[in-house]
């Protein structure tokens, strides 16, 4: 998601710097997204691995960026909330 966000920004840049870093940025965060997804494999099933990284990707982007991005506060609130949303994906993933 966090490279979605990056080629979306870059398409709107208007200066090639600014192109070139969030090109940069989406493509990073999207390699890191696979070496994430590929070592979940080696010691999860499919179907618990892909949970935890929507999970996963779906809370670090709602809280990095409102960091990042936003320049918000992230305060205890909202790391019980990404807490247990990690939680509420494993526990689904493990339910079947």
């Amino acid at each position: 998601m966090v490279a979605n966000i990056g080629f979306k920004r870059s398409a709107e840049s208007a200066t090639a710097l600014a192109f070139l870093a969030w090109q940069i940025l989406g493509n990073l965060s999207g390699f890191l997204s696979v070496l994430t997804y590929t070592a979940l494999l080696r010691w999860l099933p499919v179907h618990i691995a892909v949970s935890l990284t929507m999970g996963l990707g779906f809370a670090s982007v709602q809280v990095f960026t409102a960091w990042l991005i936003f320049r918000e506060p992230i305060g205890i609130w909202k790391w019980i909330g990404t807490a247990l949303v990690v939680l509420g994906v494993t526990l689904i993933a493990r339910g079947r």
